[in-house]
């Protein structure tokens, strides 16, 4: 900060003493301020832009696999319900890939890894056994899966989505999927390929650094030695950055993560092409300067103080974005002519965008988002305060009764609804103060600051009672088993009543369930 005000300090000084070299140092200075800051400008722009495509890629992908496995599943059921009948089997597989036509074949395997039906129709395939690692691997975990991309038995580079098939009874019968073949113009190429933004350009990787889309068709396939950017998006970061492709190339990249499929998403263009603009309006400025500056000292002497002035006031508030009145502040900011403009509508975008993420990460932080209840994090926060300040307090530890049956049953969609339902009771039943916490998977905690044990098994058998007399559409009724501890001159620490809670919540289970015990 202090650097920029001397340099400014010096460079007035500098053409009011020498007044011989005025036009040109001016006319350096300009070209330099101005080079400098929509360099910069664009850099960012282009990063940004390339972030946002990589982002909206990167859902675009994941909403597509959601919507295959959501398919899968729906057709799991079906052939879990009568997996022996062969024409069953065969119309699902056919529906499956004439309905979902980004899938390029479907096979569904049975328990023992025998392929048992494909469409279209491969007997090279059908009744033999499965050797692949990828497939081996969805048989022996038995949950829906995507694969790393591989070679099939055909020859096809390919990804195999699959779900697991189990009969009414839970017994695992084998597994459906459908292949989406890589070096096809065929799905990713639909979503990426033909919507490039720009100049950039777009590639997936699997977290196995191996290329499943990139527009040079000859890659795909390829694993890439080291790429700062898939390792980035692959540990779950969104965002930008300059990077040096394996050509030597200085690129500005955007990445993100497709969650549900652990692949890295990278927009980038070349540096070069997205500084090509600059240099342009350097070329015309200088062009437009010379003249100007023949003209008379004074007129560049106030030229350079008005041109300066607005960035010399962004510049400082670039240091401040993150205040809660930056965007006022660089809003008033008289930015007369159009690339400061420019640099103050993306400076107060970037505040606005900073304060939203903000906001939202801190929200998220604490929340769990399914049941919009308080999490893990923000529950060990208030414990751990609670603990500093000497407060007591009362804790209950509560897990729904034979929660796994109702995913096995109904599946995960109504299993949500049912987690909801539950959360939502366990909050109306709290008092004011309470904070209820979905502590992960069925298992929820309700903490009590200032109950003694009393008052915390009332609250708990309320909420017991109010659980078990609520039907859910599509579950019926459901019980909970609740553990109830409370801080005591034995036990002042977070630690220590967690541990009781969940012994008692134990004991309520080896009791028989629908119980309060502690």
């Amino acid at each position: 900060m202090h650097r920029f005000d001397v340099k400014s300090v010096g460079l007035r000084g500098l053409m009011l003493s020498l007044v011989l070299v005025a036009v040109l140092a001016t006319l350096a200075n300009c070209l330099s301020v101005a080079y400098s800051v929509q360099r910069d400008a664009l850099v960012r722009s282009a990063i940004d832009a390339n972030r946002a495509y990589a982002f909206k890629t990167a859902s675009s992908i994941s909403k597509f696999l959601s919507s295959v496995q959501e398919r899968l599943a729906f057709s799991s059921a079906l052939l879990g319900a009568d997996f022996s009948n062969a024409a069953l089997r065969e119309t699902e597989a056919r529906r499956l890939q004439i309905q979902d036509s980004e899938l390029d074949s479907v096979v569904i395997i049975d328990a023992q890894g025998r392929v048992v039906q494909t469409y279209p129709a491969l007997p090279t395939l059908q009744g033999t056994v499965i050797r692949s690692p990828e497939l081996t691997q969805a048989l022996r975990e038995r949950k829906p899966a995507i694969s790393h991309a591989y070679r099939g038995q055909t020859g096809n580079l390919l990804v195999f989505v699959s779900w697991p098939i189990h009969s009414p009874t839970g017994e695992f019968l084998g597994v459906v999927g459908g292949s989406v073949y890589l070096e096809q113009h065929g799905v990713l190429h639909s979503l990426i390929g033909e919507h490039q933004f720009q100049t950039a350009f777009a590639f997936v990787a699997d977290d196995n650094h191996r290329l499943l889309y990139h527009p040079d068709h000859r890659r795909i396939g390829e694993v890439l030695s080291s790429s700062a950017t898939v390792d980035a998006a692959l540990r779950g970061e969104a965002g930008g950055m300059e990077a040096i492709n394996y050509q030597g190339i200085p690129m500005l990249a955007g990445f993100a993560e497709v969650p549900n499929a652990r692949w890295a998403v990278v927009t980038q263009q070349p540096r070069e092409e997205a500084l090509a603009p600059v240099k342009v309006m350097m070329r015309d400025m200088l062009i437009g300067m010379i003249p100007a500056g023949v003209v008379g000292l004074a007129v560049i002497l106030l030229g350079a103080m008005l041109i300066t002035r607005p960035l010399r006031q962004l510049s400082d508030q670039a240091t401040h974005l993150a205040d809660p009145e930056a965007a006022t502040r660089i809003n008033a900011i008289r930015a007369w002519y159009a690339e400061a403009a420019a640099i103050r509508q993306a400076l107060i975008a970037g505040v606005q965008l900073l304060h939203q993420k903000i906001t939202g990460l801190r929200r998220a932080a604490d929340t769990d988002p399914l049941t919009g209840l308080a999490n893990r994090r923000a529950m060990n926060a208030a414990l751990a305060q609670w603990d500093d300040n000497g407060q007591p307090y009362a804790l209950l530890a509560l897990d729904i009764d034979h929660f796994k049956r109702v995913n096995d049953t109904f599946g995960h969609d109504v299993g949500d609804v049912a987690l909801q339902h539950v959360a939502a009771a366990i909050a109306d039943s709290a008092r004011d103060n309470d904070l209820p916490c979905r502590a992960g998977g069925e298992e929820f905690c309700l903490l009590l600051p200032n109950a003694n044990l009393d008052a915390a098994r009332r609250i708990a058998e309320r909420i017991r009672a109010r659980i078990a007399d609520m039907p859910i559409e599509g579950v019926g009724n459901l019980t909970i088993s609740i553990g109830v501890a409370a801080t005591s001159a034995g036990t002042p620490a977070a630690a220590a009543i967690l541990k009781r809670a969940d012994e008692h919540l134990y004991e309520a289970k080896r009791q028989g369930r629908n119980r309060v015990e502690g």
